[in-house]
């Protein structure tokens, strides 16, 4: 009544932990498979993060632009058409 199901034992020479180890092509085609995996979420990472960095280098020079026509056109900048906001000719 002690015995083991033989449907359940494996053999002890290959036993690591309770499991059977994969053989040496098993263990190849895993690496391969591991390689691969990697590869394709570095180039998915990259194809992602390409485009967010593309677009936030447009909009900090929208932004730098903007501000820059923004500066021009306040009071005594150099497009604001007047001569001086601060002084009143009052002779006149």
């Amino acid at each position: 009544m002690n015995q083991p199901n033989p449907q359940f034992s494996f053999s002890t020479g290959t036993q690591a932990g309770g499991f059977r180890r994969p053989g040496p092509i098993a263990q190849f085609f895993s690496l391969v498979l591991l390689v691969a995996i990697v590869i394709v979420g570095f180039v998915v990472g990259i194809a992602i993060l390409i485009p967010l960095l593309v677009l936030g280098v447009v909009l900090f020079a929208y932004l730098k632009i903007k501000r820059f026509f923004a500066r021009t056109h306040a009071p005594n900048g150099p497009l604001d058409g007047r001569r001086n906001v601060r002084v009143m000719d009052r002779d006149e």
